[in-house]
């Protein structure tokens, strides 16, 4: 049985498309490669910041979490309502990690 190799247009810009496609989804994200990686655990970040973030008006609570791609940690500022004035005073990353805002309302504590 002899096989016949397949040399058509199509085949071969399927096949430069498919390596094209492979190319661009396997390169590193830009914006990670260009901030300097943090040089310290973010909990240990958050402790030394947290403090100095919740004095700021209408923030009522810091947390690690991540980026939209849930994969790559950021602390997460969580304010009681939305604030230009103090969503200005928040750093866009502490240490290198990248700071996320969210309005979260007020926190209470339950009742039994």
């Amino acid at each position: 049985m002899q096989f016949r190799r397949n040399t058509s247009p199509f085949y071969a810009a399927g096949l430069y498309a498919f390596a094209l496609i492979l190319f661009v989804d396997c390169r590193p994200n830009m914006a990670q490669t260009n901030s300097p990686p943090p040089k310290r655990d973010i909990n240990a970040v958050l402790a030394a910041h947290d403090k100095e973030l919740l004095a700021l008006a209408d923030v009522v609570g810091v947390h690690v979490g991540t980026l939209e791609d849930h994969r790559r940690l950021c602390l997460v500022v969580m304010l009681a309502r939305k604030n230009p004035e103090t969503e200005q005073k928040i750093p866009r990353s502490i240490e290198g990690y990248p700071v996320r805002v969210e309005v979260s309302g007020e926190i209470r504590p339950m009742r039994p």
